[in-house]
């Protein structure tokens, strides 16, 4: 069993990735380190581990193996950087940096050191996607030529959704786009390949300080086009992502294996020559933080589908998205 330390209960996904590696067996916590003591003491307690108010203090503890880092996106490099010169296996949140200099900086630490390091694309551990990822890699729609993706809340119409420190820039490093976002500027690679270039723009509509709603757009190397819309700013919705081939198409909608539908037109499976829905027993993949906890106890040098090369992607198109957003101009990946 991998013992963690948590550096930090920040992240609003603290406490569901947490549970989901308890849960497994796979790992426990063992120290916590939380810039907020109150909710440091409170993790803790929670978890049956040691509060630690000094960073340093928690990764010279020789009965750490690895840390789950939830801090401040703004403070990934600092805490990222000191726990790989520390020794320690790292998991982290989306997103792993906020700039390539700080991603490099991640790198050389890690690499340097030697340890094992994994970011949380939970998005890539969804039972339809990674079906369709599948069949387009057995070739069953043909050539991907277009991809719609959303994702959307209402954290800026419902003030309780989300604690208040979320749309502090200090904080976070960025609105919706790099928050809520990332699933889509992650998947659109996933299933298009490499981004060519990237256009996007983005609304204030409530006064949080930053993006509301975004809509980034990709042109991949290989032709194809990808369309990425995120909200702060929608009714309670439905997860949607459309793709288009050549021999095919598909459309998936739900927010869990208990309402997952995914309708499919293939030319190469009988059955399908119309869009039809699939009928599944859908059944995610583990949580990136399991994966992660199994990867520490293996002789895998990495998962490359959560590994360094997945981070720094993901922090490229962000930056992308933002500084074309700023000049209304495309931005070259």
């Amino acid at each position: 069993m991998v013992r963690f330390a948590l550096l930090s209960g920040w992240h609003v996904h603290t406490g569901w990735f947490a549970g989901e590696l308890l849960k497994s067996g796979c790992g426990k916590f063992v120290a916590v380190w939380d810039e907020d003591e109150e909710r440091g003491r409170k993790y803790a307690e929670e978890f049956g581990a040691e509060y630690e108010p000094e960073l340093s203090k928690v990764l010279a503890r020789e009965d750490v193996d690895a840390v789950m880092v939830e801090c401040p996106t703004t403070r990934h490099r600092e805490v990222i950087v000191a726990a790989a010169k520390a020794g320690k296996h790292i998991f982290t949140d989306k997103a792993m940096a906020l700039t390539l200099e700080d991603c490099e900086a991640i790198r050389q630490a890690v690499t340097e050191a030697g340890v094992k390091f994994a970011v949380s694309l939970e998005s890539k551990i969804i039972a339809p996607y990674r079906y369709l990822h599948q069949l387009i890699e057995e070739g069953k729609l043909g050539k991907i030529t277009s991809m719609y993706f959303r994702r959307s809340h209402g954290a800026a119409l419902d003030k309780n959704m989300l604690p208040a420190y979320w749309f502090d820039q200090t904080q976070t490093g960025g609105g919706v786009t790099l928050d809520l976002g990332c699933h889509g500027l992650y998947m659109l690679p996933f299933f298009c390949g490499t981004p060519k270039t990237v256009t996007c723009r983005m609304a204030e509509l409530c006064g949080t300080g930053g993006d509301e709603l975004s809509t980034t757009v990709m042109e991949f190397e290989n032709g194809a086009m990808g369309t990425a819309v995120t909200s702060f700013v929608s009714c309670p919705g439905v997860n949607l992502m459309e793709l288009v081939g050549t021999e095919g198409m598909a459309i998936v909608s739900g927010n869990g294996p208990s309402d997952y539908r995914l309708l499919l037109k293939s030319a190469h499976m009988p059955g399908f020559e119309e869009l039809s829905p699939v009928e599944k027993e859908w059944q995610d993949e583990k949580y990136p933080i399991v994966r992660f906890a199994r990867l520490v106890e293996s002789e895998e040098r990495e998962a490359p589908e959560y590994g360094l090369a997945q981070g720094e992607m993901l922090t490229r198109i962000i930056r992308c998205a933002y500084e074309s957003a700023g000049t209304g101009k495309p931005v070259a990946y």
